[in-house]
């Protein structure tokens, strides 16, 4: 069995190989945040970005303006719903052959 001097001497020689490679490690990961950080200024420069459109974030799209109601073509004389004539026929309309009889006269 290994004395204790030889463990001791084995472990400083770990230790010293473990800072090494963290150190390695180090290092190529500042040579790599260089070359993100050349990439994104150089992206930033392609698309006109400045920061403070980075701290701001995405602009959201502007809202389409509210389309204006259509007039009331139809009315159901039972509940008093109505429809404009477009899209879907509703259920009170569906199952009738004559819809004239619906017709709002205005």
């Amino acid at each position: 069995m290994q004395d204790l001097e030889t463990l001791k001497t084995q472990r400083e020689i770990l230790q010293a190989q473990l800072a090494d490679i963290e150190n390695t490690i180090h290092v190529h990961k500042v040579a790599e945040k260089v070359q993100v950080i050349a990439a994104i200024k150089s992206k930033m420069a392609a698309y006109n970005i400045t920061l403070e459109e980075l701290r701001r974030g995405p602009r959201k799209p502007p809202r389409a303006a509210p389309k204006e109601s259509r007039p009331v073509r139809y009315r159901n004389p039972e509940t008093g719903d109505t429809w404009s004539g477009r899209g879907r026929r509703p259920k009170w309309i569906s199952g009738n052959k004559d819809i004239d009889r619906f017709r709002v006269h205005s």
